[in-house]
This record gives C-alpha cells, structure tokens and sequence, in this order.
C-alpha cells in the first residue's frame, strides 16, 4: 500500500535550534524550518513519530532526536520497545547531559488500517475522520491532567499556567524510569487520517480553528502551511512539529 505523509516544521521565535525532532516514516527531522512537504511510502506498515525535547533540560534537542532515531529503527511498536529506548537514551546522554528530556509521540500504521499509539508527555495523537471530526487518541501526561483525573480539579476552572507543567516525560537518567506509557488503539477508513504534533501546534491552535482549516483548505499540505503560519503570529510561539498520514 501506498501512505500518503504530510510534514513540516519551524523552531520556536528567536530559537535557533529546534527542539523537535519528527520521523516521517522515511527520515528523521530536525530543521528550524521545514516547509510542509509530501511524500508517498509504499510499505505493509510504517513508523510515524513527533518527540518535544523539554527546554528546561540539558540539550533537550539531543534527546528528542535520539528518539526519532530510535524510532526509525523500531520493528514493533510496544511499552516494552519504549522502555528499552529509554534505557539507551540514559546511556547515550547521561553521562554528558544528564536530564535531558523529551516528550514522545509515535504511531504505528499497518496497511489494513490498523493503528497503534504510544505517547509520554503532551505531544499529541488525533485520528481525523472523513467527516472532519478530531478524535485525541493520545493522554496528556500534565500535571493539571492528572489533578482532573484524581478529582481535584474540573475543566471549567482556569488554573495557573504552573499546573500544565509535564508529569512524565523521557529522561536521560537511568534512575528515572518510573514513567507512564499511553497506549490506544483504533483502525482507520478510506479518508481517514492520523495527525501527531508537538504542543507547538495543540497550545496555539483549538480544535475548533484546526477544523475550520480542514474544512476550507483541501489538501493537508494546505493545512499544515496555513497552521505553521498561524503559530508564527502568536507573539512568544513554541517549536512546531507535525506529520499526517493520510489513509
């Protein structure tokens, strides 16, 4: 089968390393602006992948891109897989770059439609349905997240910028290895579609906006320019990363 993937990429305001990383299926990317881009794979399965290195970390740009390139070796998507990759990210950086951190967002796409994701952190997930409905597939590791999970806070209350701080995350830390792994499930239609982001996109543009752009543009390489665009507006943007397979 042929998958039709869709990427691009651009660091944050005044950054000039970007600390995302995404592999397409094909190459790992690290650019301080890759203009959306589409290519075609045929392959029986694919690997898909969007990791945020965490800014208040050592070289958080090294870990991310360990990810991907741990990612673009990767036969079987699984906690267990992930867990290992942890392991080798501590053993690569820790010694140099002890803390560095990145969040984690992969997708394993077969050509029946079957779907598996696995994410750590606030990178997300979405399956986009023929109908232009956005479904997270993927769970927020974030402190306000987990508070809303526990009772403890609602969703209508505004909370301190303080609580959307990461959970979990990958470190490079042999110690650190308590993390949680969210895994989900879904299979895919015709016109379906499986978008992962770093929170460059999710924090800046609303599920609302992001439809309306799926609505009015026709082509994912349309959408993926008009969303880079609309961050870059925003006055203090984040590092953007995101890729959509297109089933």
């Amino acid at each position: 089968m042929t998958f039709s993937i869709t990427f691009c990429q651009q660091a944050g305001k005044d950054k000039l390393k970007n600390q995302d990383a995404l592999f397409n299926g094909n190459s790992v990317f690290q650019y301080q602006l890759k203009k959306a881009e589409t290519i075609e794979l045929n392959a029986e399965k694919i690997m898909l992948g969007v990791a945020d290195g965490v800014s208040s970390s050592p070289k958080s740009y090294y870990a991310s891109r360990f990810m991907m390139e741990q990612l673009a070796q990767c036969q079987q998507l699984s906690s267990a897989w992930l867990r290992q990759a942890q392991q080798a990210l501590s053993q690569t950086l820790s010694s140099r770059y002890l803390g560095s951190s990145t969040t984690f967002v992969a997708c394993e796409l077969t050509q029946d439609g079957k779907c598996k994701i696995i994410n750590v952190g606030d990178s997300r997930a979405y399956k986009i349905t023929a109908e232009g409905e956005w479904q997270q597939l993927s769970v927020d590791h974030t402190i306000l997240n987990e508070m809303q999970q526990q009772g403890l806070a609602d969703k209508q209350t505004v909370y301190s910028g303080l609580y959307n701080g990461l959970s979990d995350c990958l470190v490079a830390d042999e110690n650190e290895i308590a993390f949680r792994i969210a895994v989900a499930e879904t299979e895919l239609v015709q016109g379906e579609a499986i978008l992962l982001c770093s929170d460059g996109l999710s924090h800046y543009l609303h599920s609302d906006l992001l439809k309306k752009i799926w609505q009015q543009f026709s082509t994912n390489r349309e959408r993926l320019t008009i969303c880079r665009k609309m961050v870059k507006k925003h006055r203090y943007y984040d590092d953007f990363s995101a890729i959509i397979c297109q089933f």
